[in-house]
């Protein structure tokens, strides 16, 4: 390693090291100040404005988007989590044996069970609205990016990974761009060809596996089910012995989470619980996304060496964009599983947080806030006629972030900086022992 690559290796950690005080993500109260943040990765996306964008400098278009979006908001992937708390509850209201909050609890956990039935995992009709917002969001922002006047061609590449909720929100953000401008021409692909880079998860898995026994007991230190349970029924032994009591309360608290993803409901759970129990499950649930699919100063450097050939298919996506001119945005939609060890790799500052006591995860990377449904990375890119240089910058969530790199023009960024800043980022996280520093 060259001088020059050592010294930004050193400014590159001691950042990550102060992200912390400087980028803090999020403390109980921020949590609690709505409770729909307690439900972490299936926080809803939020839609209200940006804001102001930062003026490019002088002289400076965009021409090209690259881009990748999470699924929007979806109904839970788990038959079980809406079928077991329905039948016990059903078989308490039968033996009279519920009071009379768990009757009213019964009711609505039955209506979401049904609401529910056979979808388990789809896009919402919010998930739609979400993407179709955010593309019209885009479109808007950048219509450079989208302009087919004077005989300019706009041409789209489009991929998503196999899950259906995955193809229907590209669908659902590929049909408002083309209602805004028909004239688009979109190359949609859903393809086992493009796996390799849209949905590599082979250290998450690994990963996942190790920490179950883990956050099984830590779910059974923290999340007591008792008063949950006292609450609805008059005899707590008909939801189980304490494994199965606990596994009820997980339940809805999941059903509580997902509520706002299928919102023409207008239903809530969150009144059942005290906003501590929510507290409580949202911790131990953002702790395992957190080693699962974070930075964390114990798996991360495995963990973002997933998201490398994600990495690397923007950047030779870019250059090809750059050099050819073919093609105006590359759009590509998966899984929170993606996004998050991207967005980590990049050092995209209150991403790549490290932390290793549980209990002050919140404080250094909240599910919340880097990955609610249909989180986005979106690089912008831009030009200058006469010029060579080419700028990026960059936005997650529609918001204006920067990397942990120095730039004079940040939040841009020139071009050929940002991808040796990347290459440095790669053999850091891909080499154990410097990554975990």
């Amino acid at each position: 390693m060259d001088i020059k690559m050592k010294r930004r290796t050193i400014l590159l950690m001691a950042g990550i090291l102060l992200a912390g005080s400087v980028t803090a993500q999020s403390t109980k109260e921020q949590t609690l100040a709505d409770l729909n943040r307690t439900a972490a990765f299936y926080y809803s996306y939020e839609d209200h404005p940006r804001d102001a964008a930062t003026p490019a400098p002088d002289g400076y278009k965009p021409f090209y988007i690259s881009h990748y979006g999470r699924h929007g908001s979806r109904w839970h992937a788990s038959e079980g989590v809406y079928e077991r708390p329905v039948r016990i509850l059903r078989e308490a209201h039968e033996a009279g044996e519920l009071t009379p909050l768990g009757e009213e609890a019964y009711r609505r956990i039955e209506r979401f069970a049904d609401d529910a039935r056979d979808r388990y995992g789809d896009l919402s009709p919010r998930g739609v609205r979400e993407h179709r917002n955010i593309a019209e969001r885009m479109y808007r922002s950048f219509p450079e990016v989208f302009s087919t006047a004077d005989g300019r061609i706009c041409r789209i590449r489009s991929r998503s990974t196999l899950v259906p909720r995955c193809m229907l929100s590209m669908a659902a953000s590929n049909e408002r761009l083309k209602e805004l401008n028909p004239a688009i021409e979109i190359t949609r692909e859903a393809s086992e060809r493009y796996l390799d880079y849209m949905f590599s998860m082979e250290e998450a898995h690994k990963v996942a596996k190790e920490i179950q026994p883990r956050i099984a007991r830590l779910r059974a230190k923290e999340c007591d089910p008792t008063r949950l349970i006292r609450s609805l029924m008059t005899d707590p032994q008909r939801a189980g012995n304490a494994k199965q009591r606990l596994r009820f309360a997980i339940d809805i608290y999941c059903m509580a989470s997902v509520a706002q993803d299928v919102d023409y409901l207008d239903l809530t759970l969150y009144d059942l619980f005290t906003p501590e129990e929510l507290y409580s499950h949202y911790m131990v649930r953002n702790y395992q996304m957190y080693l699962e699919a974070g930075p964390s100063a114990e798996f991360g450097h495995r963990i973002m060496s997933d998201a490398v050939p994600l990495l690397r298919n923007f950047v030779e996506e870019a250059d090809e964009a750059i050099a050819t001119e073919n093609f105006a945005a590359s759009l590509r939609y998966g899984h929170d599983r993606n996004v998050i060890p991207l967005v980590a790799l990049m050092g995209v500052e209150g991403c790549d947080g490290r932390e290793s006591d549980y209990r002050k995860v919140d404080a250094a990377w909240s599910c919340w806030r880097v990955t609610p449904m249909a989180t986005n990375i979106q690089w912008i890119f831009y030009r200058r006629p006469g010029s060579d240089e080419i700028l990026v910058k960059f936005l997650f969530n529609e918001r204006e972030v920067r990397l942990r790199m120095e730039s004079e023009l940040a939040p841009y960024y020139r071009w050929e900086d940002v991808k040796r800043y990347f290459e440095e980022r790669i053999v850091e996280c891909t080499t154990p022992l410097d990554c975990a520093r």
